[in-house]
């Protein structure tokens, strides 16, 4: 199958390791697996084979006619994931689903957002992604980053291990990662919208310390009688908080 460039296609070859991405996925118990961009069928076929009941989409034409003819009973969606009505899914809410996909890098991250912030996202979703990106998704402070903490409104990233190129054809030119993003227990209790704006002013220069970023909207943090932990929190760079201190701040400033 000739790939397409302009789709970010990277065909999964490596069967012995897409069994065991398969059967890492399958220990959740999912009654419905989406799986986005099955491509070429690799982790598919296996998925198929368990009578696990499976919604594919699948942008590419071509992929799209013979994912139909080998795997009849899935039901299969031919459409950019970022485009598709999430809403289908509403006919299934009694039953457990699952995300899944080996994601292309140029858009990995705008699905992995649309899959957490839908009202969809109850149970672990598994993606193959560039292990760059997946290293930005679980870091932690002190190297913490905007995409890592908008993430954990939602979930909590892990990365489960690497893949070199040479289980894709074409190799792509970086190392992937195998990652699960698990749902929080529970929502936090703010307006995220707004939370999600504090962040992002938070990092703006993200060279600077907090105050400096953040003393246009709160005028009053450049005043010495603050308490000592907003002074403490304050004087660093963003980059150097948790996300529960995050939270703090903006839940007190």
């Amino acid at each position: 199958m000739k790939t397409k460039k302009s789709l970010g296609q990277n065909f999964f070859i490596n069967k012995n390791l897409s069994k065991q991405i398969v059967e890492s996925t399958l220990k959740e118990k999912p009654d419905i697996i989406v799986e986005i961009g099955p491509g070429t069928g690799s982790f598919t076929k296996e998925f198929y084979s368990t009578g696990t009941k499976l919604i594919l989409i699948e942008k590419d034409d071509e992929l799209y006619k013979n994912l139909q003819i080998s795997f009849p009973s899935s039901q299969i969606e031919n459409c950019d994931f970022l485009e598709w009505d999430i809403d289908f899914l509403k006919s299934y809410k009694e039953e457990k689903i699952l995300f899944f996909g080996s994601l292309p890098y140029n858009v990995s991250k705008l699905i992995i957002r649309k899959i957490v912030e839908s009202n969809y996202f109850l149970n672990p979703a598994y993606f193959i992604i560039q292990k760059e990106v997946a290293e930005k998704y679980t870091s932690k402070e002190p190297n913490n980053n905007l995409l890592a903490l908008k993430t954990q409104i939602y979930a909590t990233p892990k990365k489960l291990f690497n893949i070199s190129p040479d289980s894709f054809r074409p190799k792509p030119k970086v190392d992937s990662s195998f990652t699960v993003f698990t749902p929080k227990d529970k929502s936090i209790d703010v307006n995220i919208k707004d939370f999600k704006k504090f962040l992002q002013i938070c990092f703006k220069q993200p060279r600077k310390t907090l105050r400096n970023n953040l003393k246009e909207i709160y005028p009053n943090i450049s005043k010495n009688n603050m308490e000592e932990i907003f002074k403490e929190l304050l004087l660093k760079r963003p980059q150097h908080l948790s996300f529960e201190e995050f939270l703090f701040l903006y839940n007190n400033l």
